[in-house]
């Protein structure tokens, strides 16, 4: 096979044409007027193919010579059994169609996980750490929750506090049996209506609810939606889904000690756009399955829910395309489908 080709002498920029013999004995003929060479291929170093660019042969001395018929150098190299890596790749590269499935593949990729990858990885990371690392980010947390929304000392008298301390630590241990959080509960005044959870078993509620409660199961039906969300670590894995790259590199690295610090994104990620619908329904069957197998049923939680945010309870469809938490009508249906599909259990008669 006659190639035409450009000699480079070695430490110069001096360009020579050359016509060049790939002979089938594995010898490489350089011809020109000025000059005849020859080497044997397996002494030279070609170049790998990258797209349309020429490639060239490095001659033992350090001369250069570059060949910019790259599809009959290939067929050479095929001829003489000469495949790389890089080869497999040229091809991928030279056929659009195996570059827009790779591109389809990638895409496809990203979604399945974005959609389900990211979830779970959160999940496993979030359940997985130690007691301290939970601690130490709900401390950096309600730190930050009492200086943002202005928090004060509970006006509740003692007495009210701990009827509803008691009653919240007796669900605790059943909602979430042999758990090693630290479940307790802390009140504050506030200019809202409000409970939040955080990840060590820390769960704070506003008087101003307690207030708004008529009952005393609408309390414990709100507090038993916030136990889940602690069980579930739902905190620290939105915090986890949404921060991807530090997600990427705690399951490259193992090192899970610097997630304590993300306890300080937890107030903003709340207060912004709160849990998402998955989250927020867990929760609120969670919440439900607790309250229906002691006899309350859906509907102490689904009132409250109803009288603290009834703005949400209006918006229909389109507010719920806008919010990234269902919304409270939508909320009380599936507690009440749930209760529906979920009686309460029969009491065996008495002999």
């Amino acid at each position: 096979m006659t190639l035409s080709g450009t000699y480079y002498a070695a430490s110069s920029s001096h360009a020579i044409e050359v016509s060049v013999r790939l002979e089938a004995d594995g010898t490489l003929h350089i011809e020109s007027p000025e000059f005849n060479r020859v080497e044997q291929v397996r002494a030279c170093t070609l170049s790998d193919p990258l797209g349309r660019m020429a490639r060239h042969f490095t001659l033992p001395d350090g001369a250069r010579l570059e060949i910019t018929d790259v599809t009959a150098l290939a067929k050479w190299e095929h001829s003489r059994g000469h495949r790389t890596g890089m080869h497999f790749v040229h091809g991928l590269e030279s056929r659009w169609r195996w570059v827009g499935a790779a591109v389809l593949f990638l895409l496809a990729f990203m979604a399945v996980g974005y959609i389900w990858g990211l979830p779970f990885a959160a999940k496993r990371i979030a359940m997985r750490l130690p007691p301290k690392i939970g601690a130490v980010a709900t401390d950096q947390a309600r730190t930050i929750f009492t200086r943002l929304f202005d928090f004060e000392s509970s006006k509740l008298s003692t007495e009210r506090r701990q009827k509803i301390e008691q009653q919240f630590q007796t669900m605790a241990a059943v909602m979430d049996p042999g758990n090693q959080r630290n479940y307790r509960l802390e009140f504050f005044a506030a200019p809202f209506p409000n409970a939040f959870a955080l990840p060590d078993g820390l769960v704070c509620i506003t008087d101003e609810l307690i207030e708004e409660a008529k009952d005393d199961k609408e309390v414990y039906g709100v507090l038993a939606h916030e136990i889940v969300h602690v069980r579930e670590q739902h905190g620290l894995r939105s915090v986890l889904q949404n921060s991807a790259v530090f997600l990427i590199w705690t399951l490259m690295t193992g090192d899970i000690s610097t997630v304590a610090g993300m306890g300080s994104a937890l107030p903003a990620m709340l207060a912004e756009s709160g849990y998402s619908r998955g989250f927020e329904q867990e929760a609120d069957l969670g919440a439900a399955e607790y309250m229906i197998k002691v006899g309350w049923g859906t509907k102490p939680l689904a009132d409250i829910l109803q009288r603290i945010d009834p703005e949400h309870s209006h918006l229909g469809d389109a507010g719920e395309a806008l919010s990234s938490h269902p919304l409270t009508e939508k909320r009380v249906q599936v507690l009440a489908d749930y209760e529906k599909t979920h009686p309460a259990p029969v009491p065996a008669p008495t002999p």
